[in-house]
Protein backbone atom coordinates (compact mmCIF):
# COMPACT_ATOMS: atom_id res chain seq x y z
CA UNK A 1 0.00 0.00 0.00
CA UNK A 2 0.99 3.63 -0.44
CA UNK A 3 2.90 4.81 2.66
CA UNK A 4 0.91 6.73 5.24
CA UNK A 5 1.59 10.40 5.96
CA UNK A 6 3.22 11.18 2.58
CA UNK A 7 2.71 14.90 1.95
CA UNK A 8 5.01 15.61 -1.03
CA UNK A 9 6.63 13.87 -4.01
CA UNK A 10 10.26 14.72 -4.84
CA UNK A 11 10.85 13.65 -8.43
CA UNK A 12 14.06 13.33 -10.45
CA UNK A 13 14.07 14.53 -14.08
CA UNK A 14 16.50 12.60 -16.34
CA UNK A 15 15.50 8.97 -16.66
CA UNK A 16 12.27 9.62 -14.74
CA UNK A 17 10.42 12.45 -16.46
CA UNK A 18 12.44 12.22 -19.70
CA UNK A 19 13.98 9.35 -21.62
CA UNK A 20 17.16 11.39 -21.83
CA UNK A 21 19.94 9.43 -20.15
CA UNK A 22 21.28 7.86 -23.35
CA UNK A 23 21.67 11.40 -24.75
CA UNK A 24 23.51 12.49 -21.60
CA UNK A 25 25.82 9.46 -21.69
CA UNK A 26 26.75 10.02 -25.34
CA UNK A 27 27.30 13.74 -24.75
CA UNK A 28 29.61 13.11 -21.77
CA UNK A 29 31.52 10.43 -23.69
CA UNK A 30 31.98 12.63 -26.79
CA UNK A 31 33.03 15.68 -24.80
CA UNK A 32 35.65 13.69 -22.88
CA UNK A 33 36.92 12.07 -26.10
CA UNK A 34 37.33 15.50 -27.68
CA UNK A 35 39.66 16.29 -24.77
CA UNK A 36 41.66 13.10 -25.10
CA UNK A 37 40.04 11.28 -22.17
CA UNK A 38 38.78 7.73 -22.69
CA UNK A 39 35.61 6.73 -20.86
CA UNK A 40 32.87 4.13 -21.14
CA UNK A 41 29.51 5.70 -22.18
CA UNK A 42 27.63 3.38 -19.82
CA UNK A 43 29.52 4.54 -16.76
CA UNK A 44 27.70 7.87 -16.83
CA UNK A 45 24.48 6.13 -15.85
CA UNK A 46 26.19 5.44 -12.52
CA UNK A 47 27.00 9.14 -12.03
CA UNK A 48 23.46 10.29 -12.74
CA UNK A 49 22.33 12.79 -10.14
CA UNK A 50 25.78 14.27 -9.57
CA UNK A 51 26.30 17.85 -10.67
CA UNK A 52 28.22 18.41 -13.89
CA UNK A 53 31.16 19.86 -12.02
CA UNK A 54 31.34 16.85 -9.71
CA UNK A 55 31.23 14.42 -12.65
CA UNK A 56 34.04 16.25 -14.43
CA UNK A 57 36.13 16.28 -11.28
CA UNK A 58 35.58 12.55 -10.72
CA UNK A 59 36.85 11.75 -14.23
CA UNK A 60 39.82 14.12 -13.90
CA UNK A 61 40.86 12.58 -10.59
CA UNK A 62 40.68 9.08 -12.04
CA UNK A 63 42.24 9.71 -15.45
CA UNK A 64 44.48 12.76 -14.90
CA UNK A 65 45.15 12.35 -11.17
CA UNK A 66 44.19 15.92 -10.39
CA UNK A 67 41.19 18.13 -9.76
CA UNK A 68 39.66 20.07 -12.64
CA UNK A 69 39.97 23.82 -12.39
CA UNK A 70 36.85 25.97 -12.12
CA UNK A 71 37.47 27.17 -15.67
CA UNK A 72 37.74 23.60 -16.97
CA UNK A 73 34.56 22.58 -15.20
CA UNK A 74 32.68 25.52 -16.70
CA UNK A 75 34.00 25.11 -20.25
CA UNK A 76 33.74 21.33 -20.39
CA UNK A 77 30.20 21.29 -19.02
CA UNK A 78 29.20 23.98 -21.52
CA UNK A 79 30.53 21.79 -24.35
CA UNK A 80 28.74 18.73 -22.97
CA UNK A 81 25.49 20.74 -22.79
CA UNK A 82 25.98 21.87 -26.38
CA UNK A 83 26.34 18.27 -27.60
CA UNK A 84 23.33 17.19 -25.52
CA UNK A 85 21.10 19.95 -26.90
CA UNK A 86 22.14 19.17 -30.49
CA UNK A 87 21.28 15.48 -30.09
CA UNK A 88 17.58 16.06 -30.76
CA UNK A 89 14.32 16.11 -28.84
CA UNK A 90 14.24 14.14 -25.61
CA UNK A 91 10.92 12.39 -25.33
CA UNK A 92 8.89 12.31 -22.12
CA UNK A 93 9.30 8.99 -20.34
CA UNK A 94 6.41 6.65 -21.09
CA UNK A 95 4.18 6.50 -18.03
CA UNK A 96 5.57 9.67 -16.41
CA UNK A 97 2.49 11.70 -17.29
CA UNK A 98 0.30 9.13 -15.54
CA UNK A 99 2.57 9.21 -12.48
CA UNK A 100 2.31 13.00 -12.25
CA UNK A 101 -1.45 12.97 -12.73
CA UNK A 102 -1.81 10.36 -9.97
CA UNK A 103 0.04 12.63 -7.54
CA UNK A 104 -1.95 15.66 -8.71
CA UNK A 105 -5.26 13.82 -8.36
CA UNK A 106 -4.33 12.82 -4.82
CA UNK A 107 -3.53 16.43 -3.91
CA UNK A 108 0.17 15.67 -3.31
CA UNK A 109 2.51 18.59 -4.19
CA UNK A 110 5.40 17.80 -6.55
CA UNK A 111 8.95 19.15 -6.38
CA UNK A 112 11.41 18.56 -9.23
CA UNK A 113 14.81 17.57 -7.78
CA UNK A 114 17.44 17.18 -10.48
CA UNK A 115 21.22 17.19 -10.58
CA UNK A 116 20.96 18.75 -14.04
CA UNK A 117 21.04 22.37 -15.10
CA UNK A 118 20.11 21.47 -18.68
CA UNK A 119 17.89 24.36 -19.77
CA UNK A 120 16.65 22.55 -22.90
CA UNK A 121 14.83 20.00 -20.72
CA UNK A 122 13.85 22.31 -17.89
CA UNK A 123 12.22 24.65 -20.40
CA UNK A 124 10.17 21.75 -21.80
CA UNK A 125 8.54 20.80 -18.50
CA UNK A 126 5.70 23.31 -18.74
CA UNK A 127 4.61 22.11 -22.16
CA UNK A 128 5.17 18.39 -21.61
CA UNK A 129 3.77 18.28 -18.05
CA UNK A 130 1.47 21.31 -17.63
CA UNK A 131 0.95 22.32 -14.00
CA UNK A 132 3.12 19.47 -12.69
CA UNK A 133 6.09 21.49 -11.39
CA UNK A 134 5.50 25.18 -10.62
CA UNK A 135 8.67 27.21 -11.12
CA UNK A 136 9.05 27.79 -7.39
CA UNK A 137 8.96 24.01 -6.82
CA UNK A 138 12.16 23.03 -8.61
CA UNK A 139 15.65 22.19 -7.32
CA UNK A 140 18.38 22.05 -9.96
CA UNK A 141 22.18 21.83 -9.98
CA UNK A 142 22.25 25.63 -9.79
CA UNK A 143 20.53 25.60 -6.40
CA UNK A 144 22.78 23.24 -4.38
CA UNK A 145 26.35 23.20 -3.13
CA UNK A 146 26.49 19.42 -2.92
CA UNK A 147 24.70 17.30 -5.51
CA UNK A 148 23.54 13.72 -5.19
CA UNK A 149 24.51 11.38 -3.49
CA UNK A 150 24.60 14.08 -0.83
CA UNK A 151 21.12 14.42 0.75
CA UNK A 152 21.15 18.22 0.28
CA UNK A 153 18.97 18.28 -2.91
CA UNK A 154 16.23 16.19 -1.32
CA UNK A 155 16.40 18.07 1.98
CA UNK A 156 15.93 21.28 0.00
CA UNK A 157 13.04 19.66 -1.89
CA UNK A 158 11.28 18.78 1.35
CA UNK A 159 11.79 22.33 2.59
CA UNK A 160 10.29 23.67 -0.65
CA UNK A 161 7.22 21.52 -0.06
CA UNK A 162 7.02 22.70 3.56
CA UNK A 163 7.11 19.18 5.03
CA UNK A 164 9.63 16.98 6.79
CA UNK A 165 11.71 14.51 4.73
CA UNK A 166 9.86 11.63 6.46
CA UNK A 167 6.68 12.89 4.76
CA UNK A 168 8.20 12.74 1.26
CA UNK A 169 8.33 10.06 -1.42
CA UNK A 170 11.38 10.25 -3.71
CA UNK A 171 11.18 8.93 -7.27
CA UNK A 172 14.58 8.00 -8.72
CA UNK A 173 16.18 5.81 -11.38
CA UNK A 174 19.85 6.07 -10.39
CA UNK A 175 21.82 4.50 -7.52
CA UNK A 176 23.29 7.83 -6.39
CA UNK A 177 19.83 9.38 -6.39
CA UNK A 178 18.47 6.52 -4.28
CA UNK A 179 21.36 6.96 -1.86
CA UNK A 180 20.59 10.70 -1.60
CA UNK A 181 16.89 10.08 -0.99
CA UNK A 182 17.54 7.52 1.73
CA UNK A 183 20.19 9.72 3.37
CA UNK A 184 17.64 12.53 3.51
CA UNK A 185 15.23 10.22 5.35
CA UNK A 186 12.65 9.92 2.54
CA UNK A 187 10.65 6.90 1.40
CA UNK A 188 12.49 6.18 -1.86
CA UNK A 189 11.13 4.48 -4.97
CA UNK A 190 13.45 3.41 -7.79
CA UNK A 191 12.41 2.69 -11.37
CA UNK A 192 14.69 0.74 -13.72
CA UNK A 193 14.40 2.88 -16.85
CA UNK A 194 17.98 2.32 -18.03
CA UNK A 195 20.79 -0.25 -18.04
CA UNK A 196 21.47 -0.02 -14.28
CA UNK A 197 20.36 -3.37 -12.81
CA UNK A 198 17.70 -3.67 -10.14
CA UNK A 199 20.29 -5.05 -7.71
CA UNK A 200 22.27 -1.79 -7.81
CA UNK A 201 19.17 0.16 -6.78
CA UNK A 202 18.28 -2.32 -4.04
CA UNK A 203 21.85 -2.17 -2.73
CA UNK A 204 21.45 1.58 -2.13
CA UNK A 205 18.36 0.89 -0.01
CA UNK A 206 15.43 1.61 -2.35
CA UNK A 207 12.18 0.90 -0.49
CA UNK A 208 10.45 -0.24 -3.70
CA UNK A 209 11.79 -0.98 -7.18
CA UNK A 210 9.57 -1.01 -10.28
CA UNK A 211 10.56 -2.32 -13.74
CA UNK A 212 9.09 0.66 -15.62
CA UNK A 213 7.35 4.00 -15.14
CA UNK A 214 4.12 2.44 -16.38
CA UNK A 215 4.34 -0.17 -13.62
CA UNK A 216 4.99 2.53 -11.03
CA UNK A 217 2.06 4.59 -12.36
CA UNK A 218 -0.19 1.51 -12.19
CA UNK A 219 0.75 1.05 -8.53
CA UNK A 220 0.13 4.72 -7.73
CA UNK A 221 -3.30 4.68 -9.39
CA UNK A 222 -4.25 1.58 -7.39
CA UNK A 223 -2.94 2.63 -4.01
CA UNK A 224 -2.88 6.43 -3.73
CA UNK A 225 -5.59 7.73 -1.45
CA UNK A 226 -7.99 9.99 -3.35
CA UNK A 227 -7.97 13.66 -2.43
CA UNK A 228 -11.11 14.47 -0.43
CA UNK A 229 -12.02 17.39 -2.68
CA UNK A 230 -11.57 15.26 -5.77
CA UNK A 231 -13.66 12.44 -4.34
CA UNK A 232 -16.40 14.97 -3.65
CA UNK A 233 -16.24 16.19 -7.25
CA UNK A 234 -16.57 12.63 -8.57
CA UNK A 235 -19.53 12.18 -6.27
CA UNK A 236 -21.08 15.31 -7.78
CA UNK A 237 -20.46 13.90 -11.27
CA UNK A 238 -22.15 10.65 -10.22
CA UNK A 239 -25.13 12.65 -8.94
CA UNK A 240 -25.38 14.55 -12.24
CA UNK A 241 -25.45 11.23 -14.09
CA UNK A 242 -28.09 9.79 -11.77
CA UNK A 243 -30.27 12.90 -12.06
CA UNK A 244 -30.08 12.85 -15.87
CA UNK A 245 -30.91 9.14 -16.05
CA UNK A 246 -33.74 9.28 -13.51
CA UNK A 247 -35.40 12.20 -15.29
CA UNK A 248 -35.92 9.95 -18.32
CA UNK A 249 -37.63 7.20 -16.22
CA UNK A 250 -35.96 4.42 -18.25
CA UNK A 251 -37.34 0.88 -18.41
CA UNK A 252 -33.75 -0.46 -18.33
CA UNK A 253 -30.28 1.07 -18.38
CA UNK A 254 -27.26 -0.27 -20.29
CA UNK A 255 -23.79 1.22 -19.85
CA UNK A 256 -21.45 1.18 -22.85
CA UNK A 257 -17.75 1.81 -22.19
CA UNK A 258 -14.34 0.41 -23.15
CA UNK A 259 -11.80 -1.54 -21.14
CA UNK A 260 -9.54 1.48 -20.52
CA UNK A 261 -12.35 3.63 -19.15
CA UNK A 262 -13.75 0.68 -17.22
CA UNK A 263 -10.44 0.41 -15.36
CA UNK A 264 -9.53 4.08 -14.96
CA UNK A 265 -12.78 6.05 -14.65
CA UNK A 266 -15.77 3.91 -13.71
CA UNK A 267 -14.34 2.93 -10.27
CA UNK A 268 -14.33 6.65 -9.41
CA UNK A 269 -18.07 6.84 -10.13
CA UNK A 270 -18.84 4.11 -7.60
CA UNK A 271 -21.43 6.25 -5.80
CA UNK A 272 -23.71 6.32 -8.87
CA UNK A 273 -26.95 4.40 -8.35
CA UNK A 274 -27.42 4.29 -12.12
CA UNK A 275 -24.13 2.50 -12.68
CA UNK A 276 -24.73 0.14 -9.78
CA UNK A 277 -27.93 -1.29 -11.23
CA UNK A 278 -27.17 -1.04 -14.96
CA UNK A 279 -26.08 -3.78 -17.32
CA UNK A 280 -22.60 -3.04 -18.70
CA UNK A 281 -21.02 -3.63 -22.12
CA UNK A 282 -17.22 -3.26 -22.17
CA UNK A 283 -15.85 -2.79 -25.70
CA UNK A 284 -12.29 -3.33 -26.88
CA UNK A 285 -10.72 0.10 -27.61
CA UNK A 286 -9.26 0.99 -31.01
CA UNK A 287 -10.55 1.92 -34.47
CA UNK A 288 -10.29 -1.73 -35.56
CA UNK A 289 -13.17 -2.48 -33.19
CA UNK A 290 -15.43 0.34 -34.37
CA UNK A 291 -17.50 -2.11 -36.38
CA UNK A 292 -20.70 -4.09 -36.66
CA UNK A 293 -19.43 -6.73 -34.23
CA UNK A 294 -19.25 -4.13 -31.47
CA UNK A 295 -22.71 -2.83 -32.32
CA UNK A 296 -24.08 -6.38 -32.27
CA UNK A 297 -22.54 -6.85 -28.82
CA UNK A 298 -24.56 -3.88 -27.56
CA UNK A 299 -27.74 -5.01 -29.35
CA UNK A 300 -27.40 -8.47 -27.78
CA UNK A 301 -26.95 -6.94 -24.32
CA UNK A 302 -30.07 -4.82 -24.82
CA UNK A 303 -32.05 -7.88 -25.91
CA UNK A 304 -30.82 -9.93 -22.94
CA UNK A 305 -32.00 -7.30 -20.46
CA UNK A 306 -35.41 -6.95 -22.07
CA UNK A 307 -34.79 -3.41 -23.30
CA UNK A 308 -37.74 -1.56 -24.83
CA UNK A 309 -38.15 1.70 -26.72
CA UNK A 310 -38.29 3.32 -23.26
CA UNK A 311 -34.85 2.02 -22.26
CA UNK A 312 -31.67 4.06 -21.97
CA UNK A 313 -28.07 3.65 -23.12
CA UNK A 314 -25.36 5.55 -21.20
CA UNK A 315 -22.12 5.89 -23.16
CA UNK A 316 -19.09 6.58 -20.95
CA UNK A 317 -15.89 6.94 -22.97
CA UNK A 318 -14.19 8.69 -25.84
CA UNK A 319 -15.42 9.33 -29.36
CA UNK A 320 -15.28 5.67 -30.31
CA UNK A 321 -17.63 4.70 -27.46
CA UNK A 322 -20.08 7.56 -28.03
CA UNK A 323 -20.12 6.90 -31.81
CA UNK A 324 -20.77 3.15 -31.44
CA UNK A 325 -23.08 3.43 -28.45
CA UNK A 326 -25.03 6.23 -30.11
CA UNK A 327 -25.39 4.21 -33.32
CA UNK A 328 -26.58 1.15 -31.40
CA UNK A 329 -29.16 3.34 -29.63
CA UNK A 330 -30.21 4.98 -32.91
CA UNK A 331 -30.93 1.62 -34.54
CA UNK A 332 -32.27 -0.56 -31.70
CA UNK A 333 -36.08 -0.71 -32.01
CA UNK A 334 -35.78 2.22 -34.45
CA UNK A 335 -34.25 4.46 -31.84
CA UNK A 336 -33.95 4.60 -28.06
CA UNK A 337 -32.61 7.34 -25.83
CA UNK A 338 -28.98 7.72 -24.80
CA UNK A 339 -26.76 9.90 -22.62
CA UNK A 340 -23.12 10.62 -23.38
CA UNK A 341 -20.50 11.06 -20.65
CA UNK A 342 -17.33 11.84 -22.65
CA UNK A 343 -14.02 10.98 -21.01
CA UNK A 344 -11.73 12.57 -23.61
CA UNK A 345 -11.41 16.23 -24.52
CA UNK A 346 -11.95 15.50 -28.22
CA UNK A 347 -15.00 13.41 -27.39
CA UNK A 348 -16.45 16.10 -25.13
CA UNK A 349 -16.27 18.97 -27.59
CA UNK A 350 -16.75 17.01 -30.81
CA UNK A 351 -17.94 13.40 -31.05
CA UNK A 352 -20.28 13.32 -28.04
CA UNK A 353 -22.24 16.38 -29.14
CA UNK A 354 -24.26 16.94 -32.29
CA UNK A 355 -25.96 13.63 -32.86
CA UNK A 356 -23.60 12.12 -35.41
CA UNK A 357 -23.23 8.40 -34.71
CA UNK A 358 -21.52 5.72 -36.75
CA UNK A 359 -19.15 2.84 -37.31
CA UNK A 360 -16.39 2.01 -39.77
CA UNK A 361 -17.19 -0.28 -42.70
CA UNK A 362 -15.02 -1.84 -45.43
CA UNK A 363 -12.03 0.18 -44.24
CA UNK A 364 -13.89 3.51 -44.44
CA UNK A 365 -14.25 5.65 -41.34
CA UNK A 366 -17.83 6.32 -40.15
CA UNK A 367 -19.18 4.89 -43.41
CA UNK A 368 -22.37 3.62 -41.71
CA UNK A 369 -24.18 5.96 -39.35
CA UNK A 370 -27.22 7.92 -38.34
CA UNK A 371 -28.16 11.32 -36.93
CA UNK A 372 -29.55 10.68 -33.44
CA UNK A 373 -29.29 13.36 -30.74
CA UNK A 374 -28.36 12.36 -27.18
CA UNK A 375 -30.86 13.17 -24.45
CA UNK A 376 -28.01 14.79 -22.53
CA UNK A 377 -24.24 15.25 -22.68
CA UNK A 378 -22.60 15.44 -19.25
CA UNK A 379 -19.41 17.50 -19.46
CA UNK A 380 -16.65 17.23 -16.84
CA UNK A 381 -12.89 17.72 -16.90
CA UNK A 382 -12.38 15.08 -14.19
CA UNK A 383 -12.01 12.02 -16.49
CA UNK A 384 -9.31 13.81 -18.49
CA UNK A 385 -6.85 13.01 -15.69
CA UNK A 386 -6.62 9.48 -17.13
CA UNK A 387 -5.35 10.78 -20.50
CA UNK A 388 -1.87 11.40 -21.81
CA UNK A 389 -0.88 14.98 -22.57
CA UNK A 390 -0.92 14.17 -26.28
CA UNK A 391 -4.59 13.13 -26.10
CA UNK A 392 -5.51 16.29 -24.18
CA UNK A 393 -3.67 18.60 -26.58
CA UNK A 394 -5.18 16.81 -29.57
CA UNK A 395 -8.69 17.47 -28.26
CA UNK A 396 -7.74 21.06 -27.46
CA UNK A 397 -7.44 21.75 -31.20
CA UNK A 398 -11.20 21.23 -31.56
CA UNK A 399 -11.74 23.81 -28.81
CA UNK A 400 -9.54 26.33 -30.62
CA UNK A 401 -11.55 25.61 -33.76
CA UNK A 402 -14.82 26.30 -31.94
CA UNK A 403 -13.52 29.64 -30.71
CA UNK A 404 -12.35 30.55 -34.20
CA UNK A 405 -15.73 29.90 -35.82
CA UNK A 406 -18.09 31.26 -33.17
CA UNK A 407 -16.59 33.11 -30.19
CA UNK A 408 -13.58 35.40 -30.51
CA UNK A 409 -13.35 35.91 -26.73
CA UNK A 410 -13.25 32.15 -26.17
CA UNK A 411 -10.53 31.79 -28.80
CA UNK A 412 -8.35 34.44 -27.18
CA UNK A 413 -8.73 32.81 -23.77
CA UNK A 414 -7.75 29.46 -25.28
CA UNK A 415 -4.48 30.88 -26.62
CA UNK A 416 -3.22 30.49 -23.03
CA UNK A 417 -2.90 26.76 -23.70
CA UNK A 418 -0.90 25.80 -20.61
CA UNK A 419 -2.98 27.96 -18.30
CA UNK A 420 -6.25 26.39 -19.45
CA UNK A 421 -5.03 22.79 -19.55
CA UNK A 422 -3.43 23.14 -16.12
CA UNK A 423 -6.58 24.52 -14.45
CA UNK A 424 -9.55 22.12 -14.29
CA UNK A 425 -12.00 24.94 -13.61
CA UNK A 426 -10.94 27.00 -16.65
CA UNK A 427 -10.78 23.88 -18.81
CA UNK A 428 -14.26 22.72 -17.84
CA UNK A 429 -15.73 26.20 -18.42
CA UNK A 430 -14.18 26.27 -21.89
CA UNK A 431 -15.43 22.75 -22.63
CA UNK A 432 -18.98 23.69 -21.66
CA UNK A 433 -18.85 26.81 -23.83
CA UNK A 434 -17.68 24.73 -26.81
CA UNK A 435 -20.56 22.30 -26.29
CA UNK A 436 -23.06 25.17 -26.05
CA UNK A 437 -21.80 26.51 -29.38
CA UNK A 438 -21.98 23.15 -31.10
CA UNK A 439 -25.45 22.40 -29.72
CA UNK A 440 -26.69 25.78 -31.00
CA UNK A 441 -25.23 25.13 -34.47
CA UNK A 442 -26.66 21.61 -34.59
CA UNK A 443 -30.10 22.79 -33.47
CA UNK A 444 -30.18 25.19 -36.43
CA UNK A 445 -28.85 22.64 -38.93
CA UNK A 446 -29.20 19.07 -37.60
CA UNK A 447 -28.31 17.26 -40.85
CA UNK A 448 -25.45 19.47 -42.10
CA UNK A 449 -27.18 21.27 -44.96
CA UNK A 450 -25.80 24.73 -44.27
CA UNK A 451 -24.65 26.42 -41.05
CA UNK A 452 -23.26 23.22 -39.56
CA UNK A 453 -20.51 23.31 -42.20
CA UNK A 454 -18.74 25.94 -40.08
CA UNK A 455 -17.72 23.05 -37.82
CA UNK A 456 -15.49 21.80 -40.67
CA UNK A 457 -13.03 24.69 -40.27
CA UNK A 458 -9.51 23.27 -40.31
CA UNK A 459 -10.69 19.82 -41.37
CA UNK A 460 -10.31 19.92 -45.16
CA UNK A 461 -6.58 20.64 -44.89
CA UNK A 462 -6.37 18.67 -41.64
CA UNK A 463 -7.69 15.48 -43.22
CA UNK A 464 -5.07 15.84 -45.96
CA UNK A 465 -2.28 16.12 -43.36
CA UNK A 466 -3.74 13.10 -41.57
CA UNK A 467 -3.66 11.03 -44.79
CA UNK A 468 -0.12 12.18 -45.63
CA UNK A 469 1.07 11.12 -42.17
CA UNK A 470 -0.49 7.67 -42.60
CA UNK A 471 1.27 7.23 -45.96
CA UNK A 472 4.57 8.01 -44.22
CA UNK A 473 3.76 5.55 -41.41
CA UNK A 474 3.98 8.42 -38.91
CA UNK A 475 0.32 8.82 -37.99
CA UNK A 476 -0.98 12.01 -36.41
CA UNK A 477 -3.76 12.24 -33.89
CA UNK A 478 -6.87 13.78 -35.45
CA UNK A 479 -6.60 16.97 -33.41
CA UNK A 480 -2.92 17.38 -34.29
CA UNK A 481 -3.79 17.25 -38.00
CA UNK A 482 -6.67 19.72 -37.52
CA UNK A 483 -4.34 22.11 -35.65
CA UNK A 484 -2.11 22.27 -38.74
CA UNK A 485 -5.13 22.36 -41.04
CA UNK A 486 -6.38 25.47 -39.26
CA UNK A 487 -3.14 27.31 -40.00
CA UNK A 488 -3.44 26.50 -43.72
CA UNK A 489 -7.06 27.64 -43.74
CA UNK A 490 -6.23 30.81 -41.79
CA UNK A 491 -3.67 31.61 -44.46
CA UNK A 492 -6.30 30.98 -47.15
CA UNK A 493 -8.65 33.24 -45.17
CA UNK A 494 -6.00 35.97 -45.29
CA UNK A 495 -5.45 35.53 -49.04
CA UNK A 496 -9.13 35.37 -50.01
CA UNK A 497 -11.10 37.03 -47.20
CA UNK A 498 -8.78 39.64 -45.70
CA UNK A 499 -8.29 37.84 -42.38
CA UNK A 500 -5.65 39.77 -40.39
CA UNK A 501 -2.12 38.42 -40.86
CA UNK A 502 -1.30 39.31 -37.23
CA UNK A 503 -3.98 36.83 -36.10
CA UNK A 504 -2.48 34.15 -38.35
CA UNK A 505 0.93 34.71 -36.77
CA UNK A 506 -0.51 34.80 -33.26
CA UNK A 507 -2.14 31.40 -33.71
CA UNK A 508 1.04 29.90 -35.17
CA UNK A 509 3.34 31.25 -32.45
CA UNK A 510 1.08 30.89 -29.37
CA UNK A 511 -0.86 27.71 -30.09
CA UNK A 512 0.45 25.59 -32.95
CA UNK A 513 4.25 25.64 -32.81
CA UNK A 514 4.74 25.25 -29.03
CA UNK A 515 2.20 22.47 -28.53
CA UNK A 516 1.77 20.33 -31.65
CA UNK A 517 4.28 18.10 -33.46
CA UNK A 518 5.82 19.52 -36.61
CA UNK A 519 4.87 18.10 -40.00
CA UNK A 520 7.62 18.01 -42.61
CA UNK A 521 6.12 19.22 -45.90
CA UNK A 522 8.31 19.37 -48.99
CA UNK A 523 7.59 21.06 -52.32
CA UNK A 524 6.87 17.62 -53.75
CA UNK A 525 4.18 17.05 -51.09
CA UNK A 526 2.09 20.07 -52.09
CA UNK A 527 0.40 18.53 -55.20
CA UNK A 528 -0.41 15.42 -53.16
CA UNK A 529 -1.94 17.49 -50.34
CA UNK A 530 -4.07 19.43 -52.82
CA UNK A 531 -5.21 16.15 -54.38
CA UNK A 532 -6.12 14.77 -50.95
CA UNK A 533 -8.12 17.90 -50.19
CA UNK A 534 -9.93 17.53 -53.52
CA UNK A 535 -11.11 14.07 -52.51
CA UNK A 536 -12.28 15.02 -49.01
CA UNK A 537 -15.67 13.49 -48.25
CA UNK A 538 -17.11 16.87 -47.20
CA UNK A 539 -16.68 18.43 -50.65
CA UNK A 540 -19.94 19.39 -52.37
CA UNK A 541 -18.47 18.58 -55.79
CA UNK A 542 -15.88 15.88 -56.41
CA UNK A 543 -12.44 17.27 -57.18
CA UNK A 544 -13.13 20.75 -55.76
CA UNK A 545 -11.89 21.33 -52.20
CA UNK A 546 -14.55 23.07 -50.10
CA UNK A 547 -13.40 25.16 -47.15
CA UNK A 548 -14.91 27.09 -44.29
CA UNK A 549 -12.84 30.29 -44.06
CA UNK A 550 -12.88 33.26 -41.68
CA UNK A 551 -13.34 37.00 -42.09
CA UNK A 552 -12.12 37.38 -38.49
CA UNK A 553 -12.25 35.23 -35.33
CA UNK A 554 -15.92 34.41 -34.80
CA UNK A 555 -16.99 35.27 -38.37
CA UNK A 556 -16.94 32.20 -40.64
CA UNK A 557 -17.83 31.87 -44.32
CA UNK A 558 -18.94 28.44 -45.61
CA UNK A 559 -18.67 26.85 -49.07
CA UNK A 560 -15.46 28.57 -50.16
CA UNK A 561 -13.92 26.85 -53.20
CA UNK A 562 -10.46 28.40 -53.85
CA UNK A 563 -8.52 27.87 -57.03
CA UNK A 564 -5.64 25.40 -56.91
CA UNK A 565 -3.11 28.23 -57.16
CA UNK A 566 -4.47 29.82 -53.97
CA UNK A 567 -4.26 26.54 -52.07
CA UNK A 568 -0.72 26.04 -53.36
CA UNK A 569 0.22 29.55 -52.22
CA UNK A 570 -1.27 28.90 -48.78
CA UNK A 571 0.72 25.67 -48.42
CA UNK A 572 3.94 27.43 -49.46
CA UNK A 573 3.35 30.11 -46.81
CA UNK A 574 2.54 27.39 -44.29
CA UNK A 575 5.90 25.72 -45.06
CA UNK A 576 7.75 29.01 -44.53
CA UNK A 577 5.95 29.71 -41.23
CA UNK A 578 6.70 26.24 -39.85
CA UNK A 579 10.43 26.36 -40.63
Amino acid sequence: MFPKDIRAALIDMDGVMYDSMSHHARAWHQMMAENGITTDPNEYYLYEGMTGAATINLIFQRELHRDATDSEKKDLYARKAEIFTASGRKLPMKGADRMVRAFMNAGIPRVLVTGSAQSSLLNSLDSDYPGAFPHDMRITANDVRHGKPDPEPYLMGAAKAGVSPRQCIVVENAPLGVRAGKAAGCFTVAVTTGPVPREALEKEGADLVFPSMDDFADWLERTLPRHDGLSHRYQELSERLDKAAESLVPATVTIVTDSNVDAAVLPLLNSSATLAKANKVVLTPGEDHKNLDSVAEIWNALEETGATRHSLVVNIGGGLVTDIGGFAAATFKRGIRFINVPTTLLGAVDAATGGKTGINFNGLKNEIGAFHLPSEVIISALPLASLSRREVVSGYAEMLKTGFIADADLYRKLLDVEGVIGDNRRLEEAMKRCVEIKEDVVAQDPTEKGLRKILNFGHTAGHAFESLAIERHKPLAHGEAVAHGMLVELILSHILKGFESSEVNRYASCALKPHYPRISVTCDDIPLLISLMAHDKKNAAAGHPNFTLLLSPGNPVIDCVPEAKDIEAALEIYRDMMC
